[in-house]
């Protein structure tokens, strides 16, 4: 996955968590998530030559929940996350549109149509309710690769101009 990408799809998944008050924790800047991305790398590396080792796991899974690794496009990690709704969801994860108001006016305007991020977002949702069906489970999983292409960079964070801030 396109690291920027993954950059984005943290801090959108961090600005849900804070909109649910879902114990978000910090957000962290490009800078900061790249080196947590690498550490978590060097672990996992690591766990392997260790053959499993507990403590390795342990700080591996506490780093993944930091940087939200896998919120968007792990069934099980979605899964816990709509369970932990309400049965009446809130507005934001009713329409593309109320989901988009997670994102700042000038993010909203670089996309390419009203909706699309979030019915990016919203798309990986359904996921977890495909499982048990694998081609349905596929479709979707390529519906969502097509929509990233169409989704693009839109963070005010990657669209600054040098010198300001």
């Amino acid at each position: 996955m396109d690291p920027f990408q993954e950059y984005q799809d943290y801090v959108v998944a961090h600005r849900l968590r804070v909109a649910l008050d879902f114990f978000p924790g910090r957000l962290y800047t490009l800078a900061e998530y790249a080196t947590l991305r690498l550490r978590r790398g060097e672990l996992l590396q690591r766990l392997i030559r260790c053959q499993g080792d507990p403590a390795l796991l342990s700080r591996i899974e506490q780093i993944s929940d930091e940087i939200n690794y896998g919120f968007w496009s792990n069934p099980g990690v979605l899964s816990s996350f709509l369970k932990r709704l309400h049965p009446n969801p809130p507005p934001l994860l009713q329409s593309p549109e109320g989901f988009e108001a997670l994102l700042t006016p000038s993010e909203r305007h670089r996309l390419a149509e009203p909706g699309l991020a979030g019915r990016y977002y919203l798309g990986w949702l359904r996921l977890p309710a495909l499982l048990d069906e694998p081609m349905r489970f596929e479709r979707a999983r390529r519906e969502q690769e097509a929509l990233a292409e169409q989704l693009g960079l839109f963070l005010d964070d990657f669209h600054k101009v040098a010198g300001s801030g």
